[in-house]
Formats: structure tokens, C-alpha cells, sequence
């Protein structure tokens, strides 16, 4: 049903988006019919708003679903919406590491990971942004104090040069033992 509504990919388009992310052309050609499928209110516009990528049942039901969307549309996308090409662009920054790019390097997916805190783009995770994804993450589960007191603790532990921030090289470092690709990777079916 999906490939018989779908337009095509012009082929120059495809060809340009596989050199840039890494996506072999029939995964590139899957991907954009379930992009178009995501357009549920016009899918052949070409673009996915933010209520779309809301509306996507894995992304409503995470707690920080919303700051997801945040970082994709408005680090990645323009005017409220995401095209193709950024869409694409996004999600290659989580292929595996098999053939690496630009984009799906272990920085290009931390970068993605700090960008989620570090949403006044100051290259800083600084305490209040650090209570909003603390908050977003337990709910009501855990009082406020109690939440202050990790986002405290945390950046205590974490900051190394006292400025009572975490910045990307901070967070990296706390990371550095994690297996980055594994984590941070989705399979894309040939």
C-alpha cells in the first residue's frame, strides 16, 4: 500500500543523499516511503512537522519524546518541519558503524546525545537544564529536592574544571568506556 501511494525519489536526489549518509539505495528507498508514511496529514508534501513525529507511538510513549523532536527539528530541520534530506541525515548519524561517514561517527552520535541536554546551545549541560531532563525522565516519581540533589551530585562528579557546568569534553569523557556504537545504533534493513 505504502510504495503504491508513495512518489519516487528523483534519482539524482537519492544518489546525492546515499554519498552523504552511507545508505545503500534501497534502504534510502524505504526510509523515504516510511517518511512519507509519517505524513500522515499530507504525505506527499515532503516534509514531517513536529505534531508527525509526535505522533509516532515509539516517540509518544518515551518520556523524553518531546526533546527528541526538539533536537530534530530544530537542530536538523527548519521552519517547524523536517525534509527528506534532514530526516535522512538525522537517522544516519545512528547506522552502525560498518561504513563510517561524516555522520555516524562515536562524536556525531555523542553530539547528538549532549545536544538533548544542551538545548540553549551554549556547549555547556548547565543545572537547569539538567533538572529538565531529570524531571522529564522520572515524571512525578521522585520529589524535587530529591532531583536537585542528583542534578547536584552529578555535575559535582562530572565537572572537572569547576565551572559548575558539564561541558561536551566533560560528558564525553564520562562516556569514554561505553560501547558509543552499540548503544546509539539502529539495524537498516537492506
Amino acid at each position: 500500500m505504502g510504495a503504491s501511494k508513495s512518489t519516487l525519489l528523483p534519482l539524482e536526489e537519492e544518489q546525492s543523499i546515499c554519498s552523504e549518509t552511507g545508505f545503500t539505495s534501497k534502504q534510502l528507498r524505504r526510509l523515504y516511503i516510511r517518511f512519507q508514511e509519517l505524513g500522515k496529514r499530507n504525505p506527499t508534501c515532503g516534509y514531517l512537522t513536529r505534531e508527525e513525529l509526535l505522533d509516532i507511538r515509539e516517540v509518544s510513549l518515551n518520556p523524553l519524546g518531546q526533546r527528541l523532536v526538539d533536537v530534530i527539528i530544530e537542530d536538523y530541520g527548519e521552519a517547524n518541519k523536517i525534509n527528506f534530506k534532514q530526516f535522512a541525515t538525522v537517522l544516519a548519524q545512528f547506522r552502525r558503524g560498518k561504513s563510517i561517514t561524516d555522520l555516524n561517527t562515536k562524536e556525531k552520535k555523542l553530539l547528538f546525545l549532549f545536544s538533548i541536554y544542551d538545548r540553549n546551545h551554549d556547549s555547556k549541560i548547565d543545572r537547569h537544564e539538567l533538572l529538565g531532563i531529570l524531571k522529564m525522565m522520572v515524571g512525578g516519581n521522585i520529589h524535587d529536592e530529591q532531583i536537585a540533589t542528583i542534578a547536584d551530585h552529578t555535575i559535582e562528579e562530572l565537572d572537572s574544571d569547576g565551572d559548575l557546568t558539564i561541558t561536551f569534553e566533560e560528558f564525553c569523557k564520562t562516556l569514554a568506556k561505553i560501547d558509543v556504537d552499540e548503544k546509539m545504533s539502529m539495524k537498516f534493513l537492506n
